[in-house]
């Protein structure tokens, strides 16, 4: 009895530690997801209205990064990396953006109409990049992409030391009325 405990024990303890782990990245991942679609939300009725001038869309686009940051506080064993603010491209089915998703490195993937944020510790901060003439008026009106990427530390070191999370959400741009367009 003695002998198959000392088999038992530590393969159940393994797997025991592997659903920490896997719960504690799906719990990452639900952060990262939430923090996008907050930012989206906001992108969507925010971004428009501020216009063309570089002011008036950098303080648009501040107040996005202020809101995914708020949400990203919530994080546990993960640490943000940066996030993108960016156009749909209006051909891609994924709401992904002209040139795709960033992947591992956020300065790679968008490479139009993207404003990219990193990550300094504590907050988001400006770091590239412009959408200068969002299109919320007419028939065809633009969508309005965030995507969100944190570093994920695992606890315990079985399965490596960290992983990317990546959270996405896109959104169509609130209509303008007539008489802003």
């Amino acid at each position: 009895m003695l002998v198959e405990a000392a088999f038992a024990i530590p393969v159940l303890l393994l797997i025991l530690m592997g659903a920490m782990e896997f719960g504690l990245v799906f719990a990452s991942g639900a952060v990262t997801t939430g923090s996008s679609r907050s930012g989206a939300r906001l992108a969507a009725t925010a971004y428009a209205p501020a216009g063309t001038t570089s002011n008036a869309q950098r303080t648009a686009t501040d107040s996005i990064a202020a809101a995914v940051t708020a949400d990203l506080k919530s994080l546990s064993h993960a640490a943000p990396v940066g996030m993108t603010i960016y156009l749909v491209n209006p051909s891609a089915t994924d709401g992904a953006p002209t040139g795709g998703f960033p992947g591992d490195n956020l300065s790679g993937g968008c490479t139009a109409n993207c404003i990219r944020y990193v990550w300094n510790g504590t907050t988001m901060v400006y770091s590239s990049g412009s959408w200068p003439s969002p299109d919320a008026c007419g028939t065809t009106v633009d969508s309005v992409g965030v995507y969100v990427q944190v570093r994920h530390t695992y606890i315990s070191g079985y399965i490596g030391t960290s992983r990317l999370v990546n959270g996405r959400t896109s959104m169509r741009l609130e209509p303008l009325p007539a008489d802003q367009c």
